[in-house]
């Protein structure tokens, strides 16, 4: 039940050669994920006109972003389980345009369960197959020995979109209104990032007739995975996963309640995707840091690093009092913010395996947007009951510290797969 599982030897050979595709791969997941995750950050910005227009209120708008986090959550083994079937591609590019489409039309909402469903709903589910998931799983399939490299350079997709589309979105919203925003966004994300993925992605090496890093040698290890029910009765995967889940408590309450709290501090419409903008500069910094520096350190000690350090970024933001200590913590934040995927994925992706990562990967990113949406709405529930944000993001301080302990007790080490002689002859290792 437990044993891991060769794939069929008709989804390792490929029938064209030539240069490695690798490298084009990880730009698509890159893109993906700048837009993807552009769109799906933005929604914080639009609390304010959408609360002066409609008279919608925090809370309620809280709900919609949870809701968004729970669909998204809900739905991540599943799009798992259709890459592993149909392949990123069709995947990819379908959530796109879903996610496309969805923004344009919540230009013309005008009730609060429009903007519930085309948000909450329609746009989380374009979100579930074109984000970090459905990106990680591509590269995945196309690296082993370079995977956490890969994996740094194309989760840097979701720093370029918070640098170029959160900072767009609060020039957009202030020059020409919510409505036109979201068109803009939409238009975006369906003429833009759709070709690319469409046009552009093999789903695997074997596709193509190449091989993970461009080397034969490593298919061997690149055709056995684990099933899903071996992840799931697995100790380091739930420490990894719980782990996980503290990130994204902590990282949605700051990205959809930061730019309101800059608000109420006294700065302007704009001055959250600033602020975000910095977040993104910080965390480009040290992804790039971390994959040049892949492998000098057990992938455990950054983790711990790195919730070491939001939980100091979060404690400051529990006791600012003005716009400028928001600018200094959002900066420090940056620096630990998302550079937990890759490392996450990386670990997950080393245990069990990049073949049907999906449903494993998938799983893991299930509750962490449990957690996300946990933090979204509690932190719009705390802001109300407390007249201000120091309770919200004081308990992200405590989540935090929490994922910290649970990293101390992973062990970073692969489960020892049984490979099967077909495959290790097609690898070439026998």
């Amino acid at each position: 039940m437990g044993e891991p599982q060769a794939l069929p030897v008709e989804s390792q050979v490929g029938t064209r050669a030539g240069p490695f595709l690798g490298p084009r791969m990880t730009a698509v997941g890159f893109t993906s994920l700048t837009g993807a995750f552009g769109l799906n950050l933005a929604a914080g910005q639009f609390f304010v006109p959408l609360e002066s227009r409609f008279g919608w209120s925090l809370p309620s708008l809280s709900a919609v972003v949870a809701v968004n986090m729970l669909v998204w959550g809900l739905l991540q083994p599943v799009a798992g389980r259709l890459i592993d079937r149909f392949g990123p591609r069709k995947v990819m590019s379908a959530s796109a345009a879903l996610m496309g489409t969805s923004y344009c039309l919540l230009a013309f909402v005008t009730q609060f369960w429009q903007f519930l469903v085309l948000f909450g709903v329609a746009t989380a589910v374009g979100f579930a197959g074109c984000s970090s998931m459905a990106a990680s799983v591509l590269v995945s399939r196309w690296y082993l020995v370079k995977r956490p490299r890969a994996l740094g350079v194309s989760t840097m997709g979701i720093n370029a979109g918070q640098l170029l589309l959160l900072p767009l979105t609060g020039v957009l919203i202030a020059a020409i209104g919510d409505r036109a925003a979201f068109l803009a966004l939409g238009g975006v994300m369906l003429f833009v990032l759709v070709p690319v993925v469409a046009v552009i992605t093999r789903d695997s090496p074997a596709q193509v007739g190449q091989y993970p890093d461009g080397d034969p040698t490593t298919s061997a290890q690149a055709t056995t995975h684990f099933p899903l029910v071996t992840a799931l009765r697995d100790r380091e995967f739930w420490l990894t996963t719980l782990s996980f889940a503290a990130c994204g408590y902590s990282l949605y309450l700051i990205i959809i309640h930061l730019p309101k709290y800059a608000i109420e501090l006294g700065g302007t419409a704009s001055t959250g995707g600033q602020l975000m903008a910095i977040v993104a500069a910080g965390s480009a910094v040290s992804m790039w840091t971390l994959t040049k520096w892949s492998g000098r350190w057990p992938r455990t000690r950054i983790l711990l690093a790195l919730h070491l350090i939001r939980a100091v970024a979060f404690a400051g933001l529990a006791m600012a009092g003005s716009v400028t200590e928001l600018y200094v913590w959002a900066a420090v934040f940056g620096i630990c913010s998302f550079p937990v995927i890759p490392i996450t994925t990386a670990i997950i992706a080393t245990r069990f395996g990049a073949n049907a990562m999906g449903g494993i990967l998938g799983s893991s990113w299930l509750v962490h947007q449990l957690f996300a949406a946990a933090g979204v709405l509690g932190g719009g529930l705390l802001r109300s009951s407390t007249g201000s944000y120091h309770a919200a993001f004081a308990s992200g301080t405590l989540i935090i510290l929490a994922g910290a302990l649970l990293t101390v007790l992973i062990r970073e080490n692969a489960r020892r797969p049984v490979l099967s002689t077909t495959a290790v002859s097609m690898g070439g290792v026998s």
